[in-house]
């Protein structure tokens, strides 16, 4: 597969193994850092699982297609120094020196280069075979001019023309090393299982010797090829990190990273599923109890309810038939006693929000009102009885609190009330608190 001219393909090593290596191409080839710097990756004869690394700044995915893997590559922000960034593509979780395929990458660093010179003298400025200027001096000879140094570069060749005279300096460069690349096959070790650490060393790095530093484990070299090693690190027991460091032979720190042991975790019994949303449903009940209004307002009641709960909604819409009584005596002064006697047949309607279902225990609140038609009986020993009919009205509000049992369920009810029934002989408030005692069902 041949690349196009106007990409580069700088691949240190492919070799075949039981799967050829990838074939990894940079575009641009090379770049100059800045804030606007990236370059993309392409990745081509990957297969499944690619894995990649980089020694320094971001790669990130990048729309792909069916014959090629892409990222993206951007330095990071406060990066300015020429350096070689070093990438490395391979597919599997224990590779081998083989089945690694090392992309190196040139950035090269702008800076300004203070140069001291005859007074205005025509200055050019040559770096690794690239020209920068002709710039004039000042009359004390002195300029700075604007330059781009790459990784490679040693020295940079000053040449100063004045007249038909012309005369070369050569002035050292001074670069930072670039970083090495190190990076782990698989990225951490389940339980304590030994696994590969992968070293590249760039082309710029003078130094000999290479070593790998691990914290609380063991490291073995496995494999080495020119400037690429690999390793297999073992942690200790007991350890949940391991520090690493690669690093020249007197002890300068080129690359570092940590190897993370992940112990397995008993998984956790799966919380039970919350339960599903009630289906459409007839109830029917009925509850016994008696309420207190203040005064002779108080008395016993009894109701039988019929109710239907609609679909995937914890609300059930109520008919309550109920009975109500109270009743009072009365001295009228010297007369005799008067008996008063009440009877009343509620009719309301209401709705029942199921707000609480916790295994078998259930909350709900209520809240309606309706008709109290009745009757009123008048009596005494010193005058004549009295009957007629009555109409009331009442709204209330109830807390609700059972226990589902099977296809039944049993409560109690506090309901608070306001009522009033009146005529012209009655004035009563048959509500007020209520509580009673109740049984229901469901039916589908």
């Amino acid at each position: 597969m041949r690349p196009s001219p106007l990409s580069a393909l700088l691949i240190l090593a492919v070799a075949t193994s039981a799967q050829a290596a990838p074939v990894v191409e940079a575009e641009p080839s090379r770049l100059v850092l800045g804030p606007r710097a990236r370059a993309e990756i392409t990745v081509r004869n990957a297969g499944t699982g690619l894995h990649a690394a980089v020694s320094m700044g971001t790669l990130t995915a990048a729309p792909s297609g069916e014959d090629f893997t892409r990222f993206v590559w951007t330095p990071s922000p406060e990066a300015r120094a020429p350096t070689l960034v070093l990438f490395a593509f391979w597919t599997g979780e224990s590779p081998t020196l083989a089945d690694v395929t090392v992309l190196a990458l040139p950035c090269a660093g702008r800076t300004e280069l203070a140069i001291e010179t005859e007074p205005s003298a025509q200055v050019t400025v040559e770096v690794a075979g690239a020209r920068f200027g002709p710039r004039r001096a000042d009359r004390q000879g002195r300029l700075k001019l604007p330059v781009e140094v790459g990784p490679h570069a040693h020295e940079a060749r000053v040449i100063a023309e004045l007249a038909d005279q012309s005369k070369i300096r050569v002035i050292p460069l001074s670069l930072p090393p670039s970083p090495w690349l190190l990076s782990l096959a698989p990225e951490s070790s389940i339980e304590g299982a030994p696994v590969h650490a992968l070293v590249v060393v760039p082309d710029t790095e003078e130094s000999a010797g290479t070593e790998l530093v691990a914290e609380g484990a063991k490291v073995e070299r496995e494999q080495e090829s020119g400037r690429r090693l690999l390793f297999r690190v073992a942690p200790e027991p007991g350890r949940s990190t391991v520090p690493l460091v690669a690093r020249t032979l007197d002890g300068s720190v080129r690359a570092q990273k940590a190897l993370e042991v992940v112990r397995a975790v008993t998984p956790a019994v799966a919380p039970a599923p919350p339960p599903p949303p009630p289906p459409a449903r007839w109830v029917l009940g009925g509850a016994i109890g008696g309420y207190v209004g203040g005064g002779s307002n108080a008395g016993p009641q009894a109701a039988f309810v019929v109710g239907y709960g609609f679909r995937n909604l914890p609300v059930v819409l109520e008919l309550e038939l109920g009975v109500r009584s109270q009743s009072m005596s009365t001295q009228v002064g010297t007369l005799g006693v008067q008996d008063s006697s009440l009877l009343l047949f509620p009719i309301e309607l209401a709705v029942r929000w199921e707000a609480v279902s916790v295994g078998t225990f259930r909350l709900g609140v209520r809240a309606g009102g309706g008709l109290l038609p009745g009757s009123h009986h008048l009596s005494s020993n010193f005058d004549a009885e009295l009957s007629e009919g009555v109409l009331g009205w009442e709204v209330f509000a109830a807390v609700q609190a059972g226990l589902k049992v099977g296809p039944v369920e049993p409560y109690i009810e506090v309901r608070p009330a306001l009522s009033k029934v009146s005529t012209d002989h009655l004035e009563a408030r048959p509500g007020g608190g209520a509580f009673s005692v109740g049984v229901r069902g469901e039916f589908r």
